[in-house]
């Protein structure tokens, strides 16, 4: 159940208390890997419970996950990898991705995760802009990195077959070392991972995420997931991606038992994983929340799960979604709101009682500073749209600077605040209200309209599986809305439910906000991550 009310909580709030709950106790350097495994040797707890494409599973204990990583640090040292040289991980969801994750972290290194639903180009930029001095992959994989590449590759393989030419055997390496790496500490201020953006609005860039990261992170472990120790805690995310890469390694420094899935899963495949395991918080995504809330309530209503709280993030949770699951499961899901620049600093907090408005991003996270800004760089008072700021503070520091451009980590800070494009408004009561991002806002006939507003009414017509609102250049009003609507099954285009969704949402939302365009199609364009891609409809529109 959840404890202290909102202003209870930030009022007692501390971030020495943090530093201390991960067992840094002072400004000196520290380790991330002591934090995120170590400590919880002992314990005697399962640290991961992998279940492969085959349904087979391996579990590791803290006890053999710390050994583990202990190990592979001493193969990075023996290579000659030094603290701060760049470590690139190309992994499917395996134990050996955090064993090559949080070695790489106890030798400090910096890590740089790649999504394995990349391509050729795209994995040979991010290695080539980080200066990847080394990349571990899987046999599985292993085809997705250009022949001639720069980057050495260490490769996961069940056979030498599965080896490229020139290739290093990553177990190999692992039975050689039986040594304990030499301890690397590092500053809270120094680099620990490069995290790419996902490119949803051009070039992706390298954030550059600090040691501090795992304190940065630790309110919305606590307050946000409201993870505890003796939970089972699945985060379906990829750690090849920023919030898939913060979970995993929060969960762990709670000592928590994680779950982890190879292939992505289906919404029979989740509920099923879900009652087996016995799985009691979950984190996922919009869209996995979509697809069970697709197969009816009775579906989800009768499956005998322990879940006691479900949180969301990645793209904002519409309304409809949020009260389907209340209904039928009683649990609230709880959205949140990060970005690589930011973590993870506004949400409906599991652990904190507070009144949940189902569509709004929530409210910003203890020891966090949040607000809308002009601009100018001004804040802006409740009711207006404009960009959202995080307020710069050493105590919270995730995002550091771009890799290798200085000039865009220039831009995106003004008066001290950090400010990565996007748009959302405060009510009066101090909730935050996702509205887009910059280049998504539509200025109509003087009316300034956020596209997820709009599709979020949408939605609402139970033919409509997915929206996505653009604005199309008009002579007369600068720009006109125009929708992109995917249909649930059984259900066909036609005048007719073009004309009742107009209605929908000039009654919902305003008569100045309805779509004067809709086109239906079979998909809309997303990223690996299920972000809508609105610039590719803005093209077509």
């Amino acid at each position: 159940m959840p404890g202290k009310s909102y202003a209870e909580t930030v009022k007692a709030f501390d971030w020495a208390q943090v530093r201390a709950a991960l067992g840094w106790t002072s400004d000196a350097p520290v380790s991330l890997g002591h934090a995120i495994v170590d400590r919880h040797a002992a314990s005697g707890r399962p640290a991961l419970i992998s279940i492969a494409e085959d349904g087979s599973e391996q579990r590791l204990s803290y006890a053999e996950l710390a050994t583990h990583s202990d190990r592979f640090a001493a193969v990075l040292q023996a290579l000659g990898v030094r603290p701060g040289d760049r470590v690139a991980g190309l992994m499917p969801r395996r134990p050996e991705t955090l064993i090559v994750i949080i070695g790489t972290l106890k030798a400090g290194a910096i890590y740089v995760p790649i999504f394995t639903g990349f391509g050729l180009d795209a994995v040979d930029y991010r290695l080539q802009h980080s200066g990847s001095e080394f990349l571990v992959t899987h046999h599985r994989v292993r085809s997705q990195v250009r022949p001639q590449t720069a980057t050495r590759i260490i490769c996961v393989s069940d056979s030498r077959e599965g080896l490229a030419n020139g290739d290093l055997d990553f177990w190999s390496l692992m039975m050689a070392r039986t040594e304990i790496p030499v301890p690397v500490a590092r500053r809270r201020d120094d680099p620990a991972a490069i995290i790419y953006t996902s490119g949803s609005t051009g070039q992706p860039k390298g954030g550059v995420i600090a040691v501090n990261f795992l304190a940065a992170v630790w309110p919305y472990i606590v307050y946000g997931l409201d993870l505890k120790p003796d939970d089972v805690f699945w985060p379906t995310g990829d750690p090849g991606w920023g919030y898939g890469f913060v979970c995993y390694l929060g969960a762990l420094a709670m000592g928590a038992t994680v779950i982890s899935l190879e292939p992505n899963p289906s919404p029979q495949t989740l509920l099923s994983i879900l009652g087996q395991y016995r799985v009691t918080n979950l984190a996922t995504t919009p869209t996995m929340l979509r697809s069970l809330m697709s197969m009816g309530e009775h579906a989800v209503h009768s499956t005998e799960v322990r879940l006691r709280a479900i949180s969301s993030c990645g793209e904002p949770l519409n309304a409809k979604v949020v009260e389907f699951f209340h209904d039928a499961s009683g649990i609230w899901p709880m959205d949140h709101y990060g970005a690589t620049e930011y973590a993870l600093p506004i949400g409906n907090h599991n652990a904190i009682d507070m009144t949940v408005k189902p569509g709004s991003m929530g409210l910003p996270a203890p020891g966090f500073r949040m607000t809308i800004l002009g601009e100018d760089g001004a804040e802006l008072p409740a009711g207006q749209i404009g960009l959202i700021g995080k307020r710069m503070n050493t105590d919270c520091l995730y995002w550091m600077r771009y890799w290798n451009d200085a000039e865009a980590s220039r831009e995106l800070v003004r008066n001290g605040w950090i400010i990565a494009g996007d748009l959302g408004r405060r009510d009066d009561d101090g909730y935050f209200w996702f509205e887009g991002r910059a280049g998504d806002m539509i200025k109509s006939a003087g009316y300034r309209i956020g596209p997820f507003e709009v599709e979020s009414a949408l939605i609402k017509h139970p033919a409509v599986a997915e929206a996505a609102v653009v604005g199309k250049p008009d002579p007369d009003r600068g720009q006109i809305v125009k929708a992109f609507v995917t249909l649930k099954q059984n259900f066909m285009p036609s005048e007719a439910l073009s004309d009742e969704l107009v209605q929908l949402v000039k009654t919902s939302v305003g008569r100045h906000q309805y779509p004067r365009e809709i086109t239906f199609v079979d998909s809309l364009p997303k990223t690996e991550t299920g972000k809508i891609q609105r610039f590719i409809l803005r093209k077509r529109a």
